[in-house]
């Protein structure tokens, strides 16, 4: 059986996390077993997934223990929002044209303007003049 070896990518996800060891862990185990391949350590505790079940099983109570913290986060993330949307709150960058603005785009679009004309009249870019006229219509 081949060796797996990637030094680079164990270093990369071990250092500057503190929990980067978890995440190295579920990648591999999510990786490994999709493509048919196994996992064997070499200098820890003696794990092999390649030909009994107990250590396929250690390994999988591993990934899911790993798996634990990240699923935390992502749940008190997405409760968090939906409390400030509660709230009337709306996160991400604010819309650079207002509807009166957007109107009077049209407007002037509508007296003959061409829409690089417009933008630089709004002090916005044609592609975001584009984007907000766009987005109004539908």
């Amino acid at each position: 059986m081949p060796l797996l070896r990637c030094p680079e990518a164990v270093q990369g996800h071990t250092r500057g996390r503190k929990d980067g060891r978890h995440a190295l862990l579920v990648i591999v185990e999510d990786d490994l077993h999709a493509n048919g391949r196994h996992f064997r350590t070499l200098d820890c505790i003696v794990l092999d997934t390649s030909d009994d079940m107990c250590g396929e099983l250690i390994f999988t109570v591993f990934a899911a223990i790993a798996k634990f913290p990240r699923q935390q986060i992502v749940k008190g993330t997405r409760e968090g929002l939906d409390s400030a949307r509660a709230r009337g709150r709306v996160g991400g960058r604010p819309r650079a044209l207002t509807s009166e603005q957007i109107t009077d785009a049209r407007i002037l679009l509508g007296a003959g303007h061409t829409r690089t004309v417009v933008a630089a009249k709004l002090r916005v870019s044609r592609w975001t003049l584009s984007r907000a006229l766009d987005t109004a219509s539908r």
